[in-house]
């Protein structure tokens, strides 16, 4: 049986000041999404409900979301548009970057979000073709409304504050001026890139875990036992861990915190590690033996475990997209995560996709459900439960049930006989 108790006298991570997080997402015509869509991390006015951060200004910021769908319905390409806006904002160079349109068509992809950073309020947007930005402008949040900053149209800038008016000729139609006006040190500009390099953390199933940072985690005793009483409350079995420097040639981190997750570029020169993972051990009479594996022996579910518990113990005041988040995970772990990633033991924000029905009834309030569909059996269409009217928004009774019976869409259609017929000779 699965444990994982949360201990209200001990807190396992270290919650900072300084809150980085996402309000709302906007994008068009990216992947499998023709379509504007709009995705949320504000609680619904009105509502009650514990799954959020301490009130900024009139915005409540929601803790956690997450993102059901069938197969193939859109749920990771939501995932991969907000990468995409990342990868645009650091590579810097549209013509550098995939142009990920919807069925490959030529129409403008359009990306546009809010975030909090800097004791600020930031609304950032792009509009941009395969070879030009079109559009772009940033806006910050003044007593309860935006103002913009400043505004592109191609290579015309309808406004725009004086200092940053000699680098408008420094801009090339294919670049965003917010990395310019950044490279300047413009600090509203600062503050939004660094949001995105520093606060926006992807993983995905094939994430491995952060061998670098385990490798602080073990040089530094109590993040070591942060980790460890993590690791212990999740019925693992696991004792210790050693982790230790080896002459192989590693993979360097140049591009923040993605590249440490996605662990992509090597770099000569550098040391890799090896993690070693202690067990306990029952041999018939007693328990107090233990045995050894290496990381690579381990299980996913195990591996994918150790990588979150090393972003929890490691970093704050982020957030973390998930994607098929229960895989490899018993369900009553995922459910126990999902209570940690609610709880104000840790500061992160966590977006998540997931096939387990069951997690719907995870403490997840209305506007933390979303779902995908595919609305003519090509465009995502991405919603929530709040869309749905009044009666259909109960909250006495199970969400699977309802999402069971069809109230909420985004239900696979399986011709089992086809699939049957199909395997005939």
């Amino acid at each position: 049986m699965i444990k994982f108790v949360l201990k209200n006298d001990k807190s396992y991570f270290v919650i900072r000041r300084g809150i980085s997080m996402l309000l709302e997402f906007i994008f068009k015509n990216s992947f499998s999404y023709k379509e504007e869509a709009y995705f949320s991390m504000e609680a619904v006015k009105g509502t009650s409900i514990r799954n959020e951060f301490d009130k900024i200004g009139k915005h409540r910021i929601l803790k956690s979301a997450i993102i059901f769908g069938p197969n193939a319905s859109g749920k990771s390409n939501m995932i991969k548009s907000l990468k995409s806006f990342r990868n645009l904002i650091l590579k810097n160079d549209i013509q550098e970057n995939p142009y990920p349109t919807y069925a490959g068509n030529e129409d403008p992809i359009f990306y546009q979000i809010v975030i909090y950073a800097n004791n600020n309020i930031y609304r950032y947007s792009v509009s941009y073709l395969k070879e030009e930005i079109l559009q772009e402008s940033l806006e910050m949040e003044k007593n309860g409304d935006f103002e913009i900053y400043f505004q592109r149209k191609k290579m015309k800038y309808p406004i725009l504050p004086d200092e940053l008016k000699p680098l408008v000729n420094k801009t090339r139609k294919d670049n965003l001026f917010l990395i310019t006006a950044k490279t300047f040190n413009d600090k509203p500009s600062l503050a939004v890139f660094r949001w995105f390099r520093n606060r926006l953390i992807f993983i995905s199933r094939d994430t491995p875990p952060l061998l670098n940072q385990a490798y602080k985690i073990h040089k530094n005793i109590k993040e070591k036992e942060k980790l460890l009483n993590f690791l212990k409350a999740a019925d693992l079995n696991i004792t210790d861990f050693e982790v230790v420097e080896n002459n192989s040639i590693s993979f360097h981190i140049t591009g923040g915190l993605d590249e440490i997750l996605s662990l992509s570029k090597r770099s000569r020169g550098l040391k890799g590690y090896n993690m070693t993972i202690r067990h306990k051990a029952f041999d018939g009479v007693n328990d107090n033996g233990q045995f050894s594996l290496d990381l690579s022996a381990e299980s996913d579910g195990t591996k994918k475990l150790i990588a979150l518990a090393i972003i929890l113990v490691s970093y704050n005041n982020s957030t973390i997209l998930i994607d098929e988040f229960d895989d490899s995970f018993h369900v009553e772990l995922s459910k126990a995560m999902i209570e940690v990633f609610n709880s104000n033991k840790q500061s992160n924000q966590f977006i998540l996709t997931s096939h387990e029905l069951a997690l719907m009834d995870s403490g997840f309030k209305k506007e933390q459900i979303y779902f995908t569909e595919k609305a003519d059996r090509s465009t995502t269409e991405l919603y929530s439960v709040y869309d749905f009217k009044s009666e259909e928004n109960r909250q006495d009774y199970s969400y699977v049930k309802r999402y069971q019976k069809g109230m909420f869409g985004a239900i696979p259609e399986i011709l089992v006989g086809k699939l049957k017929e199909s395997l005939e000779e």
